[in-house]
Order: C-alpha cells, then sequence, then structure tokens
C-alpha cells in the first residue's frame, strides 16, 4: 500500500524550535541585562531548558495549564538565582511568544522536501501540541502555511499527543485512510507512541540519535528529512 496522507509534527520536525528558542531567549536575556546575574547565557538556558522540558511533558499530560507552563518557565530560572529578578520574568513571559512566532529557522532541507512532496500531490497536515495562536504564526512568517491542507491542534481537538483521540480526530477530519497514512515527528511519545497506538504508520526523525535502545521500532527512522522522500518512492516501488 502507497501513502497518500502525511502528517507532520511542526516544532523540530519542520520549525526548528530549538534554534528559534535559543535565539529569542538569549536576545530577551540581553535586554534585560541578565548577563549581570548569571555567568553566561549558557548558565540560564541549561536551568530554563531542563524545567521547560519538564514542563511541556505535564502540559501534554494535561496535568498545568497553558497558563501555568508560560508562568513557570520563565520564573524557575530567575527564582533558582535570585528571587528579587522575578518582575524580570513576568516581563520574559510576555514578550518571549510574540517574540519566538517571528522566527523563521527551518530544519535542514525542510523545504526541499515539502517542494518534493508538494509536486506529487501528496496530501499534507499539520499535528500540533503547540499553542495555536503562536503556531499559525511560526507556519506564516516561516513561509509553510501554503504547503498544508490543514492543521489540527490539541487546543482545537481538546486531547494532546499521543492520545489516540487526537490522531482519530485528524484522520477522521481529513478524510483520510489510516492503512495510507504516515506520521512524522521528532518525539518518540508524542508523535511516534501516539501513532502507533491510533494503528498509524511512523516516521521517526531522529537527526542526533543516542544509543539509548527505543521503547520499540517505529515503522521507519531516519536521521535527514531527504530521507523521507526514499521512503516514499520505496512505498511506491512495492506496488
Amino acid at each position: 500500500m502507497y501513502y497518500k496522507y502525511l502528517f507532520f509534527d511542526l516544532d523540530n520536525t519542520l520549525w526548528d524550535f530549538d534554534s528559534n528558542a535559543k535565539h529569542t531567549l538569549n536576545v530577551l536575556f540581553d535586554k534585560y541585562g541578565l548577563g549581570n546575574h548569571f555567568l553566561h547565557f549558557d548558565a540560564y538556558y541549561q536551568l530554563y531548558k531542563g524545567n521547560n522540558d519538564r514542563l511541556w511533558q505535564l502540559y501534554g499530560a494535561g496535568k498545568i495549564t497553558k497558563e501555568q507552563l508560560n508562568q513557570e518557565r520563565f520564573a524557575y530560572p530567575l527564582r533558582t538565582f535570585k528571587e528579587s529578578l522575578l518582575p524580570v520574568a513576568e516581563c520574559m513571559e510576555r514578550e518571549y511568544l510574540p517574540l519566538l512566532a517571528q522566527q523563521t529557522r527551518l530544519m535542514p532541507h525542510c523545504l526541499e522536501v515539502l517542494d518534493a512532496l508538494k509536486s506529487k500531490r501528496y496530501k499534507l497536515y499539520i499535528i500540533s501540541n503547540g499553542f495555536v495562536e503562536i503556531q499559525h504564526l511560526k507556519l506564516q512568517r516561516s513561509g509553510l502555511y501554503s504547503y498544508f491542507d490543514k492543521c489540527y491542534f490539541s487546543e482545537h481537538i481538546g486531547a494532546h499527543k499521543p492520545a489516540k483521540v487526537f490522531f482519530d480526530y485528524a484522520i477522521k477530519s481529513s478524510n483520510a485512510l489510516k492503512k495510507q497514512s504516515l506520521v512524522i515527528g521528532d518525539n518518540f511519545e508524542a508523535d511516534i507512541m501516539g501513532a502507533r497506538n491510533a494503528r498509524i504508520d511512523q516516521v521517526y526523525f531522529n537527526p542526533n540519535p543516542s544509543s539509548a535502545p527505543l521503547p520499540f521500532k517505529p515503522t521507519y527512522q531516519i536521521t535527514n528529512l531527504r530521507d523521507f522522500l526514499k521512503i516514499l518512492d520505496e512505498s511506491l516501488n512495492r506496488q
């Protein structure tokens, strides 16, 4: 069976979230003179990132709200260092997302691959747990919007990846067939486990693989987005 319906995660699959977020934080770090309190930006960033990753896991599990995530991720590194810096955290919280949404760095070969897929008339969709208003701005500013037939966001669906209901909703809403669908993402739990539990084939985009074993073998695994085109060509050749 060939694949026709392609469901892409956005952050760190197509849009280079790590680079864009780090740049945005660095701008705010300099703006508010945090170099006067931290030894260097990376000392701040390591505190921020570790806690932010933890908070996103909690948010994805429905254990904290969007507002709690936004507040705590900026408060934590400054509170850890100096309680008197908390007013700065509030300023950074207000300014971070609008500034982040203006960034346009994409993962290597992103546009090349999307151009190839669009020319071959694949049906393309975005599936994301990110905040709706920010994801829309990212897609617009980075020139990605025109490639996709529809976008599915957890805030609209009322469930986060990896919940089966999220994937079932996207499949049904797009009039896709599961046996002709592929989910492509960088987050093993949210994208790959979620798709597998929904009985959809998966492509694990893992540009920096580690030696740690995976919980299971995904349908496909790639380290470069160009390799995704090979997967699709091979599926056509098996027809």
